[in-house]
């Protein structure tokens, strides 16, 4: 289990991320999105034991993971800078990451590059970025850690490459009960991989949750009243956005929903429909980006 407790990390008067709290079980697949900036790439540096919060503690089943040699030979970070020697093939660049790993298994290696497709004699500086990565990926699992984390994880990968490393994490989860952290902005990515999702805005945590329960917070309702309302009239609801017109509301409930609807219910209605957001929306609502939506739509008019 990796466990992320109350972890703070500031560069000068910056602050990158602050008291993030986050559990991942054994034989889970955990998201770890938001936009880009917003702290993924700290928190993965601190999981992986190569930055020191400046408060709180990054756990590996107990252990401290800050400069821990024992637990990083368990764990595996597959970051955007990995760094490989300069004349460093396909084939040597796994050869310098296996004498860190004494699991390290050159058949799931070599395996995995064929169904990548890549030769292990090309100099790694001449590969695609996507290319690249698929490399990265590949000796990942071969080292077969305990704790795998993946940044920016489909970045630079066609839509092929995409499915084949999903099989790929899953299938690493069923053989072997690792935790794995996989970070992305795009929620659709992950969402059918995973089994619980945080979302990281304004340095914070604003949504960690099982993925089967993320739209259960949610609720997109509009209701058509038998009178012109205003926000006044609405403000027993518990809402996160509403917009109003006339005798419409459009209303993303939030919290308890069936028991926010059940409100709306007892007010003098016309009809009422809902459904629930999808994992998209949802990331939109607490990242706030309706409200970049609404300045896009006049920028053009000044």
């Amino acid at each position: 289990m990796i466990k992320i407790n109350s972890v703070t990390k500031k560069y000068g008067d910056f602050t990158a991320i602050e008291n993030i709290n986050i559990e991942v079980a054994d034989t889970s697949v955990f998201a770890l999105t938001g936009f880009n900036g917003s702290g993924k790439t700290t928190l993965l540096n601190i999981c992986a034991g190569v930055v020191k919060a400046d408060s709180g503690a990054v756990l590996l089943d107990g252990n401290d993971a800050f400069d821990n040699d024992k637990e990083r030979k368990n764990l595996f970070y597959v970051s955007e800078s990995m760094f490989f020697p300069p004349t460093a093939t396909v084939k040597s660049g796994a050869k310098f990451y296996a004498q860190n790993y004494p699991n390290f298994s050159f058949d799931i290696f070599n395996s995995i590059l064929e169904i990548f497709e890549i030769n292990s004699k090309k100099p790694i500086r001449s590969l695609s970025k996507g290319m690249k990565k698929q490399v990265q990926l590949a000796i990942g699992f071969a080292a077969k850690p305990k704790y795998l984390l993946i940044d920016e994880t489909f970045d630079g990968l066609d839509p092929q490459k995409k499915e084949l490393l999903k099989k790929l994490i899953l299938e690493y989860i069923n053989e072997t009960n690792a935790s794995i952290i996989i970070a992305s902005h795009n929620l659709t990515e992950v969402s059918d991989i995973c089994d619980h999702v945080a979302i990281i805005n304004g340095k914070s945590v604003v949504l960690n949750s099982a993925i089967e329960d993320v739209s259960e917070n949610f609720r997109k309702v509009l209701v058509t009243f038998k009178n012109a309302v205003t926000e006044k009239d609405l403000e027993s609801v518990n809402y996160h956005r509403i917009k109003l017109s006339g005798k419409t509301a459009q209303i993303i409930v939030c919290g308890d929903v069936e028991s926010e609807i059940n409100k709306l219910n007892n007010m003098e209605i016309d009809s009422l429909e809902s459904e629930r957001l999808t994992l998209e929306e949802v990331f939109i609502e607490e990242t706030e980006a309706e409200n970049k939506n609404e300045k896009i739509k006049s920028l053009f008019k000044k």
